[in-house]
């Protein structure tokens, strides 16, 4: 289960002793906040207030290995909410070696059907995080993680395109720039807050005016942040590949101007995605097993225990090694499902960064074969064929960008609600699907233009399928020209197929939109579509009513 989780890894130089001593500090911090017990934990009782518990594991290896966990858990109507604090400390290690901290906080259902579906409230960035990271330096191998970004002067560039290129990094790297227009501290605090929620989930980092003008001068125009705008740099950045730009996003200033608060989710989606989805370190895999290991204990000295209670103790040995036995399955069965989830996961990104620049070399060939079919059509000179394109067409790489950018295509008005398709920026595909959606919109003003101008008569379909000579289209089998019938004759789903138009278009202000762009493929959130209205006749506009995740097609009680 990891749609609600919050997870941040993280490793520091500190020696074991100051790391745990550090843990049990922000710890105790962390429950005094929640007005808990803080002396029943000090004294080592489980029970820290009504209904929540605080259980401690800890476990030291012949090695010097020394590892400790402390799980709250907060029990409520309809589930409850387990917090989870490990700390691991590898022995006979050289001076190099790392102490790991890993937090995790997730909601977990009372109900299994509940639990199995993966539904629960989305966890908060917790406290706790706060706490670890104000009292222990954290790392994500060459990345600094904290509770707000830290500044670089120019003397600081270098090495943060260290940390950018660093191959061992596992977190995404936040870098904000200097405003061009608002001053520097009053800007600083914006970006703090818009921040906020990548709190241990991600390097962060802001440029000042003058390292902004330095860093950009050394990473390339391609991988460079501009003007306030805030770049998300996954693992991996290859500044010298113009192709790899496309994967780390941008969220300019003007669209965090226009919603601080939006904002803020937009930039956390990402990095709590991939942090509660991925991989555990190496040195963290297996912790959950050898934390139950722990030795059995010795039997009193000086007490015989007669054959009646004997026989007793040794059923309750037996049921409990039963017990342990069936806790060890279901740990490894979880961990194996965490595999698997993170290949899945790696293997989307790899794709989806290689859909990414096939996609973008695909357009710019395409926009060159444009060029290239108007003049040979029209101008009939052979030699043409070999003249630059006289469009280029640059990708959105986010939704965010793509709604930013929507004011260039003349014949497209979006009327839907803006949340729709932010909320796809979080997924690790979001990148593919938006680029996706830009092709089909430049298909779609295309085809209005030529609708409007009377140089086509037919749907946009039939544009796709017989493609005039030098213009945007998209595969035909990505647009379906209607909903069924079991849709539009259902009054529930034909009322959420129905979304707001301009009063040009239609006097009632909204139509059904039963057309349709399919995004991406496979099905719920991995399909989502773009649904539209063709408006070309009565008001010489294209309303796009809705981007994001694929719609009810059947009834659901």
């Amino acid at each position: 289960m990891t749609a609600g989780r919050y997870r941040s890894i993280f490793h520091t130089r500190l020696t074991a002793a100051d790391a745990f001593s550090a843990a049990q500090g922000a710890l105790r911090g962390w429950l005094r906040s929640k007005q808990l017990d803080v002396d029943a934990f000090d004294q080592g009782n489980a029970r820290l207030g009504p209904g929540t518990f605080l259980l401690h594991n800890s476990r030291n290896t012949p090695d010097g290995t020394q590892t400790k966990r402390w799980q709250l858990r907060e029990t409520g109507g309809s589930g409850a909410w387990v917090s989870a604090l490990t700390v691991h400390a590898p022995g006979r290690a050289p001076e190099a070696a790392r102490t790991w901290f890993w937090l995790d906080v997730e909601f977990m259902p009372a109900a299994l059907d509940e639990a199995e579906s993966g539904r629960g409230p989305k966890a908060a960035v917790p406290r706790l995080i706060g706490e670890l990271l104000d009292q222990v330096p954290a790392n994500d191998s060459l990345a600094t993680l904290a509770r707000i970004p830290r500044l670089i002067r120019p003397g600081d560039v270098d090495e943060l395109i260290d940390v950018l290129c660093d191959p061992d990094r596992r977190l995404p790297t936040i870098v904000a720039t200097a405003h061009s227009k608002i001053p520097f501290e009053e800007w600083r605090r914006t970006v703090e807050t818009v921040t906020k929620n990548t709190a241990g989930l991600a390097g962060l980092y802001l440029l000042d005016p003058y390292a902004t003008e330095h860093f950009n001068k050394e990473i390339g125009s391609s991988h460079g942040v501009w003007g306030g705008s805030i770049r998300t740099f996954l693992p991996e950045v290859d500044p010298a590949s113009a192709e790899d730009a496309v994967r780390h996003r941008v969220l300019s200033a003007a669209r965090i101007e226009l919603d601080v608060r939006r904002a803020v989710g937009l930039l956390s989606g990402l990095p709590r995605t991939l942090s509660a989805e991925s991989r555990l370190p190496a040195a963290l895999a297996g912790i959950t097993r050898t934390l139950l290991l722990e030795d059995t204990p010795k039997q009193a000295q000086g007490r015989t225990s007669a054959p009646a209670e004997m026989k007793e103790l040794r059923t309750e040995n037996d049921q409990l090694r039963h017990n342990l036995q069936a806790a060890f399955e279901l740990i490894a069965e979880a961990a194996r499902n965490e595999d698997r989830i993170a290949d899945l996961n790696e293997q989307l990104q790899a794709l989806s960064a290689e859909f990414d620049t096939v996609n973008q070399k695909a357009v710019l060939l395409e926009d060159q074969v444009r060029g290239l079919q108007r003049r040979l059509v029209h101008i009939g000179h052979e030699k043409d064929a070999y003249e630059p394109p006289e469009q280029r067409t640059i990708l959105p790489g986010s939704f965010a960008e793509l709604l930013d950018r929507m004011e260039e295509l003349s014949r497209i008005v979006f009327t839907g609600d803006i949340g729709m398709p932010l909320g796809l920026d979080e997924m690790p595909n979001a990148s593919s699907w938006a680029q996706t959606t830009w092709q089909a919109l430049l298909a779609l003003n295309s085809y209005a233009d030529a609708r409007a101008a009377d140089r086509f008569a037919g749907s946009f379909l039939q544009w796709c399928k017989e493609p005039p000579v030098g213009e945007y289209v998209i595969a035909p089998g990505k647009v379906a020209a209607d909903e069924s019938d079991a849709v539009k004759n259902d009054l529930k789903m034909r009322r959420q197929h129905t979304f707001p138009v301009p009063l040009k278009v239609d006097a009632k202000g909204g139509v059904f939109m039963g057309a349709h762009i399919r995004i991406g493929g496979g099905a719920g959130m991995r399909a989502p579509r773009m649904h539209y209205h063709d408006g070309v006749k009565a008001a010489g506009l294209i309303c796009v009513g809705y981007i994001g995740p694929h719609l009810k097609v059947k009834s659901t009680n």
